[in-house]
């Protein structure tokens, strides 16, 4: 457990760049004690491991040192094996993926005698087959750098036609998305597999070289741009349920028993309902033209049933 936990502080500290003692003590349940010792037995094994205190301090890892390799157990491997088996039916006609499987089949054999505990479906129950089709076909335009033409249904069922400069397949919160340049919006936009329709190449494009960083930034910013800040009260009752939906750390235990959250959303129809959806649990607090907007649309709601 001790050389397994090593190797894990190892590469914490390698991916944020620096971290505070308190932080790995919490992250692995143990006293700052054990992290002190684990610390100075990674620095006697030759690895370049530093700190400095004061505000801002923490642990790091000189810059000359990488990590060249790293050897999985055979658990890890078949986790990994189990991963891309279930992948296997979305990516196959992606090179470098069948390419990193080959690698990878070659270098671990799954052990037959190891119970498979992991079951991956990242299919869409309304359109598995053309979700196939189509993370192939955008896969194929991503790699030769041609463009996606399609028609993109919109909240009144209405199709309108796309041209996009395709620059990444995402799986974001149990939803396929096709993130590109569209060229209609004049903007990059992250649009949603299962509102696609009529999926096809067009010609050859020369796009911007963008890192998912850099692409990431840009969706966020444009997410700001058309969002507002909500604060929305719930019931005790709902508050266990919360954090299926809202970050933990927006979600803040009253006095009274009731739960505030407050966070950034779209300003549009479909904040309403997704606020509705959650009915008599939930209450609007601000902006009060968001609470005026609930208040018109469960009075038109109320007026459609009242015969």
């Amino acid at each position: 457990m001790r050389v397994s936990r090593m190797l894990s502080i190892l590469l914490i500290i390698l991916k944020k760049g620096k971290v505070t003692g308190k932080e790995l003590a919490e992250h692995f349940e143990v006293s700052l004690r054990t992290i002190y010792r684990d610390i100075e037995k990674i620095g006697e094994a030759g690895i370049p491991i530093a700190s400095f205190g004061g505000k801002g301090g923490g642990y790091y890892i000189m810059d000359s040192y990488k990590v060249n390799n790293l050897f999985l157990n055979n658990r890890e491997a078949n986790i990994f094996i189990e991963v891309m088996n279930n992948l296997d039916f979305l990516f196959g006609s992606n090179n470098q993926f069948n390419d990193v499987v080959l690698k990878f089949e070659n270098t671990y054999k799954k052990s037959s005698n190891l119970t498979d505990n992991l079951n991956i479906n990242m299919s869409h129950f309304s359109m598995e087959q053309e979700l196939v089709q189509y993370l192939g076909i955008m896969n194929k335009s991503i790699e030769e750098s041609r463009l996606l033409v399609f028609e993109y249904v919109n909240r009144n069922l209405e199709y309108k036609e796309r041209t996009v400069e395709p620059l990444q397949i995402e799986f974001y919160k149990g939803h396929w998305y096709l993130i590109g340049f569209c060229r209609l919006r004049d903007d990059f936009r992250r649009f949603k597999l299962v509102r696609i329709r009529n999926l096809r190449i067009g010609e050859f494009f020369v796009g911007q070289s963008l890192t998912t960083v850099e692409i990431n930034q840009i969706l966020d910013d444009g997410f700001r741009k058309q969002s507002i800040n909500i604060a929305l009260k719930f019931s005790n009752r709902i508050g266990e349920q919360l954090t299926e939906y809202f970050s933990v750390d927006k979600i803040t235990r009253l006095e009274d028993g009731h739960f505030l959250v407050e966070d950034s959303y779209p300003n549009n129809e479909g904040l309403i309902k997704f606020i509705l959806g959650f009915g008599l649990d939930c209450e609007v607090l601000k902006p009060t033209e968001l609470r005026d907007e609930v208040k018109e649309y469960t009075k038109n709601l109320y007026l459609q049933y009242n015969d």
